[in-house]
């Protein structure tokens, strides 16, 4: 084989490699992007979570405090709304959970806690 087919072969096998470098870091890249716009989606669904249990907390209260009931129950229009509220947006954050860490992510990253340290 000449000198110049030596490097052409060897020109078209590092472009090969690099076109395969290059796929994988795209496709790595992807599913970075994927599990940040994920634990985004998260964090805003915990935060909306903490102000459906504020209501339902203030809800509570009034009943007991403001309109002096003895008792109340989760049958109530108002404490059965955000309750329901409450567990939708539980099972929207579950599902959400269980995609990122089927990309690889871990528990930790979406609870605030440091792994490892």
């Amino acid at each position: 084989m000449a000198f110049s087919d030596k490097m052409n072969d060897f020109l078209s096998k590092g472009l090969a490699g690099s076109r395969d470098l290059l796929a994988k870091a795209g496709a790595q890249a992807q599913t970075w992007s994927e599990m940040g716009v994920l634990k985004l989606e998260i964090l805003q669904l915990k935060g909306q979570a903490e102000k459906v249990s504020a209501q339902l907390g203030n809800a509570v209260y009034a009943s007991f405090v403001e309109r002096s009931a003895a008792q109340i129950s989760a049958e109530e229009p108002e404490f059965k709304a955000l309750l329901r509220k409450l567990s939708d947006l539980a099972s929207q954050i579950a599902e959400l959970e269980e995609r990122y860490r089927r990309l690889g992510g871990s528990a930790s990253d979406l609870d605030g806690t440091e792994s490892g340290s």
